[in-house]
């Protein structure tokens, strides 16, 4: 029950970072003029953090769920740098497999990397949105 407790949290806090973010991004961009490229490259800066924040969200969830012995690593006794690590590869998918969860928690990992994906496409989309607004329609 905890580990769908706080994988629901995460995702829920997550999903608040990433628009929160784009808001404050659209806020700023709005005060750049014509085609200033420090538009585009602040904006993904910004989603870079968000992006980070998201993992480190996810990262803070496992280590709660590790702690409270409700999931085990392929790794005996991990780091919170190493559950960090599997939080990064796990949200963007990449998944090398080095460190893994035995048993429970594996679908919670699921959840991860489909957020991961839903976040990194609505930051491609909102980028396309703001290089579109910003570029093609002002030639």
């Amino acid at each position: 029950m905890l580990i769908i407790l706080l994988t629901i949290l995460a995702v829920s806090l997550s999903i608040a970072i990433h628009y929160s973010v784009l808001l404050m991004t659209t806020a700023i961009l709005a005060r750049f003029h014509g085609r200033h490229p420090a538009s585009i490259i602040l904006s993904l800066f910004l989603a870079v953090i968000a992006h980070l924040l998201e993992i480190f969200v996810f990262a803070v969830a496992w280590y709660i769920m590790y702690k409270n012995q409700f999931i085990q690593f392929s790794v005996p006794s991990p780091s919170f740098i190493d559950i960090l690590y599997f939080s990064g590869t796990t949200y963007t998918t990449i998944g090398y497999g080095d460190i893994v969860i035995i048993d429970e928690g594996r679908l919670a990992a699921v959840v991860e990397g489909v957020m991961g994906l839903v976040l990194i496409a609505w930051t491609a989309s909102f980028t396309y949105f703001e290089m579109n607004r910003k570029w093609v329609n002002r030639i």
